[in-house]
């Protein structure tokens, strides 16, 4: 594997400052420039360069997300890495359409290896991390990423990563899953901040030296590349016509929510898209009302995320207190004329066995982005008529495993 050379240069995400590459011959984390422990660092690209390498994109029909190649930060992977990982398609619901009184499409990310769109990620994450130099890899989890981060490690032959769960986590679904893949699992906290700074730590010394690489949110810039692929494959869904008007996104670390609009500005920028004659999306961030830091930071108006006691939720995707990279979705949400919204835990569930009934196969998380839509039909927010995507993260597989004790 190589660094792709269309990379123009790092910036830190709240300074503009550039950040040094050095070559790449370490793993990149947070910037320097900022107070410790730093803030995210972004991924530039040669954008003219990068708009031939669209154009041609379905050349030799790579399978997979490597297909936008020239906008990701790794070239060369090996064909058997990650060729199942993205690719899935938006669909137009009618029942739903009918129900809402809107125009309803469905982005379904079940269907990645590890059944969620932190397959994404993780695979751009390692791919960069492994080409840097990186011979192992940890994270603090709560499910999904954890899984995702375990198998792609396993798929390059690297030594198991190392995964931290909160205490609670001891033989769930998500514990069994990193061990299947070859994790190795340490518990520690009641949740995942906890589980964070148990690993950062416990691992201090291999961090600082660079045996161990951080793969948590935003601490590096590959996850962040790998999860902008899912608003290049909206841009080609809805290519020739208009865009969604509203993409609704549940909403934790926000990873998804930064790359969807990164990827769009991108195409913008490389004239892919025309946004003289095309509107873009408004963002949607959904939250649970029992864990909503985002939503009500970007009620107060403020510029950064201020942290928040989660009282616990059912989604574990959205039980994220923090926010590392919150300036980052904030400035999404207004750039975009977007908006955010808590939803109950009650609707939440509610959705989720709607969902169910409709054969719908998402999980909690993506149940919530159903619920927030309802919401917002029945404030006005979202017009009748409007063109609305609801992006579902991963299958209804966790949720139903967790059965009852869930939540």
């Amino acid at each position: 594997m190589r660094i792709n050379p269309n990379i123009r240069r790092l910036v830190c995400s709240l300074s503009g400052r550039e950040v040094d590459a050095g070559g790449f011959r370490s793993p990149i984390g947070l910037c320097r420039c900022c107070p410790p422990p730093g803030k995210p660092v972004v991924i530039e690209y040669d954008l003219a360069v990068a708009r031939a390498g669209w154009e041609a994109r379905s050349v030799g029909a790579v399978p997979g997300l490597w297909r936008y190649a020239s906008l990701l930060p790794v070239l060369d992977v090996p064909s058997d890495y990650a060729p199942d990982v993205g690719a899935t398609p938006s669909v137009r619901h009618d029942g739903l359409s009918r129900e809402l009184g809107c125009e309803v499409w469905l982005k379904n990310e079940g269907g990645n290896p590890s059944g969620s769109f932190k397959d994404r990620g993780l695979a751009v994450g390692i791919a960069l991390g492994a080409a840097s130099g990186a011979k192992r890899f940890c994270l603090p989890t709560q499910g999904n990423a954890g899984v995702a981060a375990c198998l792609f490690s396993r798929r390059l032959g690297l030594p198991g990563c190392v995964v931290y769960m909160p205490e609670a986590w001891r033989g769930s679904i998500y514990h069994r899953a990193c061990e299947h893949f070859g994790g190795e699992v340490r518990f520690c906290g009641a949740n995942i901040a906890a589980a964070g700074k148990a690993m950062r730590d416990d691992l201090a010394g291999e961090l600082a030296s660079g045996a161990a690489v951080d793969l948590s949110t935003f601490f590096e810039p590959g996850r962040l590349e790998g999860k902008k692929t899912m608003g290049l494959e909206i841009a080609e869904t809805f290519a020739g016509g208009p865009l969604p008007e509203y993409v609704v996104y549940p909403t934790g670390g926000g990873t998804g929510l930064v790359g969807i609009w990164k990827a769009l500005l991108e195409l913008v920028a490389m004239g892919v898209i025309d946004a003289g004659r095309m509107s873009l999306p408004r963002m949607v961030v959904v939250q649970s009302g029992a864990c909503a830091p985002v939503v009500e930071s970007f009620r107060r108006g403020l510029a950064e995320v201020e942290p928040v006691v989660s009282q616990g939720t059912v989604a574990d995707g959205l039980d994220v207190p923090g926010a590392i990279m919150g300036h980052g979705m904030l400035s999404v949400l207004r750039e975009s004329g977007g908006t955010a919204v808590a939803v109950s835990e009650a609707a939440i569930r509610d959705a989720f066995t709607r969902c169910g009934a409709l054969g719908i196969a998402t999980g909690y998380e993506g149940a919530a982005t159903l619920a927030a839509a309802r919401e917002l039909r029945e404030s006005g927010t979202i017009p009748g008529g409007a063109r609305v995507l609801l992006l579902l993260t991963a299958s209804q597989l966790v949720a139903l495993a967790r059965g009852a004790t869930a939540g």
